[in-house]
């Protein structure tokens, strides 16, 4: 499966154990769960070809909510000699792609999907001592993993305790192993650059 800002998803999200009723195109296949999905209109499931396909704009049903303020911010540094018309179509443009045709994320609470360098990011795994040294394109992987807590949490954490004493020693390599643990680390990376950043989520 091919997502924008969802690497992986059959590994992190997951599609219902039980083949379903697509509600777009009416096949039975397997499906991702609808039934948590944001917005007026309720649906029970569908097919990772119709949520690629977008036809999640055909009515009020979003599968996150996407950091808008945080990618308008972005995009005025970027593009300041675009008019205040132009970035917000191309903020709306991105958010309702990132909302509209990205696999459900399961988190115990809920937070805004982050973005970097003017584009929503990449959800790329859970996260772990391994994979921020694998990450680490300069200096360690404790040092990204301290560098990379997304706007707004860096200043509520203590990185070195969680570097030492929280953050998973072995890679968390599905949903399955996740769901053993009662505080998780979600990776997301730029679209762009090697820009990571990082969310904690505690059950």
């Amino acid at each position: 499966m091919n997502f924008t800002y969802f690497e992986n998803p059959e590994l992190y999200t997951g599609l219902q154990e039980h083949i379903a009723t697509c509600h777009f195109c009416k096949e039975e296949k397997a499906c991702f769960d609808a039934e948590s999905f944001y917005g007026e209109d309720k649906i029970n499931a569908i097919c990772p070809g119709c949520l690629a396909a977008g036809r999640l704009l055909e009515i009020d049903s979003f599968t996150c909510n996407g950091d808008i303020d945080g990618l308008r911010r972005q995009l005025k540094e970027i593009h300041p000699d675009m008019s205040s018309a132009e970035i917000e179509q191309l903020t709306l443009q991105k958010t309702s792609l990132l909302e509209r045709t990205t696999p459900p994320l399961i988190t115990w609470q809920d937070w805004e999907w982050p973005c970097a360098d003017g584009d929503y990011c990449r959800f790329i795994g859970y996260g772990s001592q391994p994979l921020y040294e694998r990450l680490a394109t300069t200096g360690s992987g404790e040092e990204l993993f301290k560098d990379s807590f997304y706007h707004g949490l860096e200043d509520d954490v203590d990185a070195d305790d969680l570097w030492e004493s929280v953050l998973p020693e072995n890679e968390v390599h599905d949903f399955q192993d996740s769901s053993e643990m009662d505080t998780l680390f979600y990776v997301f990376k730029s679209l762009t650059t090697d820009t990571i950043v990082t969310i904690m989520d505690i059950s």
